[in-house]
């Protein structure tokens, strides 16, 4: 297994412990306000590219459609995060730094992904 699957394992664990705590936070009664849908949607999508990512999936197409598809998928995914924690961040403090967080930490290894993948 490559090391960037590894980071992205490590990335997809943070990120689940990090969601059980405010789904905990959630059900507890702590939060004035439950978060907006486009922060679910956000989560949701970036998660979902997480899961594309380490089971391959782009593997199953031609070299340059998987290129475009993990580029389209990893820089909108991220970018919604960036959005739905600047919407979050007047409604619940603890999702927007969530949100921000996991889509900078999206970010980072999107760009080290792509920057490994063009040397030859």
């Amino acid at each position: 297994m490559a090391l960037t699957q590894f980071i992205y394992i490590a990335t997809g664990f943070v990120s689940a412990f990090i969601a059980v705590f405010i789904i905990l936070a959630f059900l507890n009664g702590k939060w004035k306000e439950r978060p907006h849908r486009l922060s679910w949607a956000a989560f949701v999508t970036l998660l979902l590219y997480w899961i594309t990512v380490l089971t391959q999936v782009y593997d199953l197409f031609p070299f340059d459609v998987g290129n475009f598809l993990f580029d389209l998928l990893w820089l909108s995914s991220a970018i919604l995060c960036l959005l739905a924690a600047w919407k979050e961040s007047k409604n619940n403090q603890a999702v927007a730094w969530f949100l921000a967080g996991v889509s900078v930490i999206s970010l980072l290894f999107g760009f080290i992904l792509v920057g490994i993948s063009g040397m030859e």
